[in-house]
């Protein structure tokens, strides 16, 4: 999967969580146009980046139990060429496993 569409996924996933708007797993998976499987990686690689997502049962939704705000570098067109990066700088100092080393990827 492309970086691009990662990104995306991540952030369609964190506007649902913060809406409460996921349904179980199986609805929210069918949201995203992924997996159940899928959906579960995805959801520990954003717990990884601090994010504490649980799911209600009476709700049926996945929600943050705290504040969490998905932060990632802006696009920017890297100097001397076509290839697209991702400007990490603003992320400077924060532990995130998905996007620490994203300066090293250029987009085709």
């Amino acid at each position: 999967m492309s970086l691009l569409k990662s990104i995306y996924r991540l952030k369609r996933l964190d506007s649902l969580i913060k809406k409460e708007a996921t349904g179980t797993a199986e609805e929210f998976a069918e949201k995203i146009g992924i997996s159940r499987s899928m959906l579960m990686i995805n959801l520990d690689e954003m717990r990884e980046m601090g994010a504490l997502i649980k799911f209600c049962p009476i709700r049926k939704t996945y929600y943050y139990a705290e504040e969490f705000n998905l932060l990632i570098g802006n696009m920017v067109r890297i100097k001397g060429g076509n290839n697209i990066g991702i400007d990490t700088s603003p992320l400077q100092g924060l532990n995130h496993n998905l996007i620490k080393d994203i300066n090293h990827y250029q987009l085709q």
